[in-house]
């Protein structure tokens, strides 16, 4: 009953414990399909004939209520990390016993891109495809007492006490995504080159669930009762309960959407490419020449959303005063019986009263993204990059976070080290310094790896990993 009441109050402060930016990678001139993630236009011209991916996966979390301290993490304790998460016996809260009306905040991103490529089709253009499991989740403007009560299943040291929270906002949402890429030169006149690309992807919903227009006054008065009072609150959710294993996978669809990225990249070069001494079919010497001055390029991505409509529910409860009478007693086989159960709470025991629709619609985390790369000679480059997320007003959708990076890299074919310095906002500004490093056909990396490596207390986790295999285009 109680992981019920949570995620009625703060739904996901705990699954966000369970990167999407990359940024040690997605700017590399051997970033390959990865690079069409930041900006679809950087396959064009590329210094890959073509580019597989085997697998890679990342993920991101970041708030300021929840933390480990620094002795208690386990040197790269990933598993560790994901039990603590699970059981909440590993993280402590942030929560301060004489500001309960606090506000925090939390994100999460992760992304698990499978076999994916882009391939040259003709001089100067590339197509390519991808398929991935995403998910993002945000909290923001949570209030301290309701992050706490929920963090001690509402049986913490803040019971028959009066709280009040008028602006906690939760979006999350997971989803698979296919995706087919096209990039081409629009312009070339041998010195300046400007780029286009476009990403259309197919998505399909997998679980989404938000909560809104928050004003609710609770008092948790004992086991017995949580007594409301001019409350309101608007939420959604897919049904989880019709999910009984691999074989039942279909019941995982709960909707689709369509999403899109564009992006187009101004390139201005040092001097054309000379390939004259090849021999034999050999790559010369100096075939990971890169013959740049500079590139700069702009990019929409994740412009879009999903319909969830299927085994879906949108809800509106309210009430001047309600009582939940036994809820710690309270056992509900899934979603749909709480739902009942709670509208018999707010209205007079109607059941039914309170759902207002049978689908919602989630936006993608949509952002604008510009970013600038710099070549200094002797394999060494220096990129800027900005990711600015959009809010998405009062309708449903989850937000990507501001990042604001500068990477110096040292990049060859065969290997590279990048050392992105970056400054995330959501909420809070959390300034990072991260580590990537590329052997071949293999990459891993962190934006913000300190924390995993027991040099500061763990308030989030920014890494990322994975395999490729590529051919430099002659």
């Amino acid at each position: 009953m109680q992981k019920i009441i949570v995620f009625l109050l703060c739904s996901s402060i705990s699954s966000g414990l369970f990167a999407q930016q990359n940024l040690g990678i997605q700017n590399s001139n051997y970033a390959g399909i990865q690079g069409a993630l930041l900006n679809p236009s950087s396959i064009a011209d590329s210094k890959l004939k073509w580019d597989l991916n085997i697998f890679s996966a990342n993920v991101v979390f970041d708030n300021n209520f929840l933390f480990v301290p620094k002795k208690e993490v386990n040197f790269l304790g990933f598993k560790q990390l994901i039990n603590g998460a699970i059981d909440l016996d590993l993280f402590l809260p942030r929560y301060e016993l004489s500001s309960p009306n606090k506000l925090y905040n939390a994100t999460f991103a992760t992304e698990i891109l499978g076999p994916s490529f882009f391939v040259k089709i003709a001089k100067k253009h590339e197509i390519g495809l991808t398929i991935a499991a995403r998910a993002n989740a945000n909290i923001r403007d949570i209030t301290g007492n309701v992050a706490i009560n929920a963090f001690d299943h509402l049986v913490g040291p803040l019971v028959n006490t009066a709280f009040q929270d008028n602006t906690a906002r939760m979006n999350a949402m997971g989803w698979l995504e296919y995706g087919f890429h096209y990039a081409t030169v629009l312009y070339d006149d041998g010195r300046d080159q400007l780029k286009g690309g476009i990403s259309l992807n197919y998505l399909q919903g997998i679980a989404a669930a938000y909560f809104k227009n928050v004003h609710i006054g609770y008092n948790i008065v004992d086991t017995t009762r949580i007594a409301f009072s001019n409350t309101s609150v608007d939420y959604g959710r897919t049904a989880i309960e019709d999910y009984n294993g691999p074989k039942s996978y279909h019941s995982l669809n709960h909707g689709h959407g369509f999403g899109a990225d564009i992006g187009f990249t101004w390139v201005h070069q040092l001097e054309e490419a000379s390939y004259s001494n090849h021999t034999n079919g050999q790559l010369p010497a100096d075939a990971d020449k890169i013959n740049y001055q500079y590139k700069i390029g702009l990019s929409l991505i994740d412009i879009g959303s999903i319909n969830y409509n299927r085994n879906s529910g949108a809800y509106h409860l309210q009430a001047d005063n309600a009582n939940f009478i036994d809820w710690h007693q309270q056992q509900f086989s899934g979603n749909a019986q709480l739902d009942r159960t709670l509208s018999a709470v707010f209205y007079n025991g109607d059941s039914t009263k309170s759902q207002t629709a049978d689908h919602f619609k989630m936006a993608l985390p949509s952002a604008v993204s510009i970013q600038a790369d710099y070549n200094f000679g002797h394999h060494f480059f220096g990129n800027a990059t900005i990711i600015k997320g959009f809010g998405h007003g009062n309708n449903n959708g989850v937000t990507r976070p501001d990042v604001y990076s500068l990477t110096p890299r040292y990049e060859t074919r065969l290997w590279e080290v990048s050392l992105p310095l970056s400054v995330i906002s959501y909420g809070q500004t959390r300034v990072r310094a991260g580590v990537a490093v590329r052997y071949r056909y293999f990459f891993v990396g962190g934006d913000a790896p300190g924390s995993l490596l027991k040099l500061n207390d763990l308030n989030g986790v920014d890494f990322y990993a994975g395999v490729h295999i590529f051919m430099p285009d002659k």
